[in-house]
């Protein structure tokens, strides 16, 4: 039964989902106009080995928003996908190293092509050359390996013959001390709520909720090439069916998503949550240099995993729960380049805005701009945030005799227009979110927890489109690494709750929220993470992308009284074995 039924605003599109972009591949090969063009310009005379990336359509500003792509004013609303055209010979062979240089445009509602870019000028060849990652297609790469290396690794089991730490009732996961509620949706995918560490309340909500993908080539071809994959797909509606083997090792438990299609039917997606523990190293260790005494605690984590796959990536969530209150969110980007042909004047020189990665196979650089709302409540109380940088004292300070003097300035996020807030790695930058209502008992301040940006891979700029860009209007929450809000249960979205060739003048947006500045000394906020990866490709990174990481900590900060694991009793490893040395004589 349905609850309850909002509207969507004139000219809004709900989300495409998996049907949509089926329903788009279906309507580009049955084309004849598509067909036709495909023959004249490239020799393609059957649409079978014809595949489709189907694409919101980002509607730059000027040309893109015209009649040919909306339809005249007052007509029938359009409901538009592009698809990015490849060829292959067969289910083995990787269709991105033969893309073809046609771009159609379908409208879903009227089930027709409304529109087709092709190449200024003279059509290049499509690339034949096979660089395949296919186990069945690998014997027939051009250059690159073509049958398994013959030093193979060993296998590598991991054991618990105790069975795991954690358990599973319903959708409330127990494990070292945490209790939290998992859930999933058809838009941010898994979602972590009610989280608490001994008992005590961290956060009461937390997301992936949009991400903007824009890419940096301004041809006219891929002016519309910029993607807003939670909003415009939906990471439950791309998550992946678990396997157990390499996506997750160990004692596993799966958690299932439902979702419903297009037409409302309920449909299972099995095994779309894996939860298990992983050995993380060494946790804290110490060797008293005067006696030779050592103590040393190995590391777990309990991981609560999602993988997504929208269109030609892999997106890896892995949350991350520690023995030392320390939660993590760990992303891992993977699968498949865009590719595309360069123009005519790119043909014979390196490409202005990417990477060869094949010949005739160009990668453009691009970004993944990530946004994670965090709904905190430190010790079940409202909230001040503060902004900590690491300072030296000037030489001229009279506290700064030597020179050597630094130290931490804390300064109070008190309005939501002042804690929109850049990242400064020269400064050490982190923000650390104070109960209202809970004080240390050591050091007297309240008690909280520390969001440290980067603590996963690279650190990143934020979104580089220009601010007067369709993309900055429409992904404004990525020009900032923080943003921090006045709770409010209609703020679900920093790109506004209806993406799919938004112009970004819905007013529902992260940048419109603040602009009420509403106060936040002691409120019950909510703080958005801004941070990504910026990708310039490498041709290491085809036929098949070895993982990029990025991610974020959200770190007790005077949370507890001291070392929460110091009561980890030791222990020893009964399956480690000492390797590759001399025989004892």
């Amino acid at each position: 039964a349905c609850d309850s039924c909002q509207p969507l605003p004139p000219g809004a599109q709900p989300l495409l989902t998996p049907d949509d972009c089926s329903l788009a591949e279906e309507i580009v090969k049955a084309d004849a106009g598509v067909a036709a063009m495909l023959e004249e310009l490239y020799g393609i005379d059957s649409m079978a080995g014809l595949v489709c990336d189907p694409w919101s359509v980002h509607l730059a500003a000027g040309a893109e928003r015209s009649a040919a792509l909306l339809g005249p004013p007052g007509g029938p609303p359009r409901r538009l996908v592009q698809a990015f055209l490849y060829s292959q010979r067969d289910e083995a062979d990787n269709a991105y190293a033969h893309p073809v240089g046609l771009l159609p445009v379908v409208d879903l509602l009227q089930r027709r092509v409304v529109h087709i870019d092709r190449p200024d000028g003279e059509a290049l060849p499509v690339p034949q050359t096979a660089v395949n990652y296919h186990r069945d297609g690998v014997k027939r790469n051009s250059y690159l390996q073509k049958q398994w290396r013959q030093e193979l690794p060993k296998a590598l089991e991991v054991a618990q013959p105790e069975g795991p730490t954690f358990t599973v009732e319903g959708s409330v996961v127990r494990w070292m001390g945490w209790e939290l509620h998992v859930g999933f949706n058809y838009r941010e995918g898994l979602v972590l709520s009610d989280v608490k560490v001994h008992g005590r309340r961290v956060l009461w909500r937390a997301s992936v909720v949009e991400m903007a993908v824009p890419y940096g080539d301004p041809d006219p071809l891929f002016a519309r090439k910029c993607a807003f994959d939670v909003g415009d797909y939906g990471l439950g509606y791309s998550a992946d069916s678990l396997e157990l083997g390499c996506d997750c090792l160990g004692h596993i438990h799966y958690l299932d998503g439902v979702l419903c299609d297009s037409k409302g039917e309920p449909y299972t997606v099995k095994k779309a949550i894996c939860i298990h523990e992983v050995d993380d190293g060494l946790l804290w260790k110490h060797v008293e240099h005067r006696t030779g005494h050592s103590e040393a605690r190995r590391a777990r984590k309990l991981i609560i995993s999602m993988i997504c796959t929208v269109v030609n990536y892999e997106y890896l969530f892995y949350w991350h729960l520690g023995l030392d209150g320390t939660i993590e969110l760990e992303i891992r980007l993977s699968g498949e380049l865009s590719t595309n042909q360069p123009s005519v004047k790119e043909a014979n020189s390196s490409p202005g805005y990417g990477t060869w990665v094949a010949p005739g196979v160009n990668a453009q650089v691009h970004q993944h701009n990530f946004a994670v709302r965090l709904d905190p409540e430190i010790d079940g109380s409202p909230c001040t945030v503060h902004e900590t940088d690491v300072v030296p004292l000037p030489v001229e300070d009279p506290a700064n005799p030597y020179g050597n003097a630094f130290t931490v300035a804390s300064t109070p996020l008190t309005s939501e227009l002042q804690a929109a807030r850049d990242a400064d790695f020269g400064r050490c930058r982190s923000w650390v979110v104070k109960s209202a209502g809970a004080t240390n008992p050591v050091t007297g301040e309240p008690t909280a927890y520390r969001l440290v940006p980067h603590a996963r891979g690279p650190a990143g700029p934020p979104l580089l489109t220009s601010p007067g860009s369709m993309v900055t209007k429409r992904g404004g929450f990525a020009t900032k690494a923080l943003w921090v809000t006045k709770h409010d249960e209609s703020e679900r979205f920093p790109a506004g709750e209806c993406t799919v060739q938004s112009d970004g003048s819905a007013g529902d947006a992260l940048p419109d929220w603040v602009k009420e500045d509403a106060p936040l000394v002691d409120e019950d906020v909510v703080l958005w993470h801004a941070f990504g990866v910026t990708h310039v490709p490498r041709v290491e990174d085809f036929p098949v992308m070895p993982v990029e990481h990025t991610g974020f900590a959200f770190r007790p900060d005077g949370f507890f009284a001291g070392n929460p694991a110091i009561d980890l009793p030791p222990a020893r490893s009964g399956g480690s074995r000492e390797c590759c040395g001399a025989e004892p004589a």
